[in-house]
């Protein structure tokens, strides 16, 4: 099935945006295009436009990669709903332009949304990454109360079952997660494979630190756990490429070192 990736980026935030584009180029699923969606000026149009051209991994990979400029003063969730309109895919998967994705991620939640013969896949657990601290916590969403108990933005799902993104300018995640679920829609969640996206603080974001830091409080993972997967956590963190070089990660209050080849 052809998959679209769905990136939203803005003008302060091209240097993220290229990892994660470099990222979208790396998926190991064959059959997939990224379309970027920004409502900067002509000059960011320009300038993002060619560096899509030029791009080691695009060419490399022959991914295909389309960049739309779209009207100036709209929230994010009306950007996304814009994006997703444009998309040519059977699925499209959110793709956040400061996150990081593992080469696997598409072909893991396909997998999973195929095999549960569902309608939207979504991960319940994900990497926390603290940028500056060089630490990553091993969120568990599955400890939220069904059914909300995934990553609201790691959607991959059918195109034509989308309902539309609240158009709001941060929370967006959250009014599609329960639209789907008010319209009867199959979720499938994918288990203990969060490794394969990092959601990143890195001090820019839409939210602050405090939220970031809430989240990894209250959701990471036991220590038990993270001590068995540590083995496998280092080798697939080491399958990133120009990753942040995280030397640790929290779990239940202890910081466990990850000496990451």
């Amino acid at each position: 099935m052809h998959v679209t990736g769905i990136m939203v980026t803005f003008p302060s935030r091209l240097e993220m945006a290229q990892l994660a584009i470099a990222d979208f180029c790396r998926q190991s699923h064959p059959d997939r295009d990224l379309l970027i969606a920004h409502d900067g000026d002509n000059a960011f149009d320009d300038l993002l436009s060619r560096w899509v051209a030029h791009a080691p991994e695009r060419t490399e990979t022959a991914t295909k990669i389309t960049v739309h400029q779209l009207a100036a003063g709209h929230t994010l969730g009306s950007l996304r709903n814009q994006a997703v309109s444009l998309a040519q895919g059977d699925l499209v998967c959110q793709w956040d332009d400061d996150d990081r994705y593992h080469p696997l991620r598409i072909a893991l939640q396909l997998e999973a949304l195929q095999k549960a013969n569902a309608d939207f896949c979504f991960l319940s657990d994900q990497l926390h990454g603290f940028a500056q601290e060089r630490t990553l916590v091993w969120d568990d969403w599955n400890s939220e109360a069904y059914p909300l108990n995934f990553v609201q933005g790691t959607l991959l799902g059918k195109r034509e079952k989308m309902p539309a993104y609240p158009e709001v300018p941060r929370g967006e995640d959250t009014g599609l997660c329960l639209a789907i679920l008010a319209a009867g829609h199959a979720i499938t969640r994918l288990r203990h494979c969060g490794w394969c996206y990092i959601y990143t603080f890195h001090g820019n974001n839409v939210w602050n630190a405090h939220h970031h830091h809430a989240i990894s409080e209250l959701k990471q993972m036991p220590l038990a756990f993270v001590t068995a997967k540590k083995a496998q956590l280092r080798a697939r963190i080491g399958e990133y490429n120009d990753l942040v070089p995280y030397t640790q990660i929290r779990a239940s209050g202890t910081l466990v070192q990850l000496q990451i080849p």
